[in-house]
């Protein structure tokens, strides 16, 4: 009997070393979309800021590359992450133009640190984040009429 277990014990360990490597959990999603490249504006860029009193506004351009396949895409700019200027999700194609009310500007303590991101979904999946840029924006009434 004692001459059995160790027969035994032999042949299961010898069994681990055959068998066949388990196989890799395959994903019955559909694939998580690529994270696209942003175009403009670049790191650094200054953006239009409004005018105050006399009503200018703000207006942003935002364009990012196409995703194969994207129904829509999601950008959110934001100084202050809780409170994001623009959080869209419904953006029909890889370029916004973002144009405040006339009477909308932004304080000059405020000018630096926005930041920008974008991702696209496909097939019903939200992709990556692209990387985050950073812009800034001009001095209250630079261009006004």
């Amino acid at each position: 009997m004692i001459f059995h277990l160790q027969v035994t014990g032999v042949l299961l360990l010898s069994g681990l070393f055959l068998a066949p490597p388990p196989k890799p959990l395959v994903s019955s999603g559909p694939p998580i979309p690529p994270a696209l490249m942003l175009i403009s504006p670049v790191n650094g860029a200054v953006m239009d800021n409004g005018c105050h009193p006399k009503p200018n506004g703000i207006t942003w351009d935002f364009d990012w590359s196409d995703v194969p396949g994207a129904t829509a895409y999601h950008l959110r700019v934001w100084r202050n992450p809780s409170l994001p200027i623009i959080n869209n999700m419904t953006i029909p194609s890889s370029s916004y133009h973002y144009a405040s009310p006339p009477s909308d500007y932004i304080i000059n303590s405020n000018l630096n640190g926005w930041r920008w991101m974008v991702r696209a979904k496909v097939r019903g999946v939200w992709g990556r984040w692209s990387v985050v840029r950073f812009f800034r924006v001009e001095k209250l009434n630079t261009d006004c009429p």
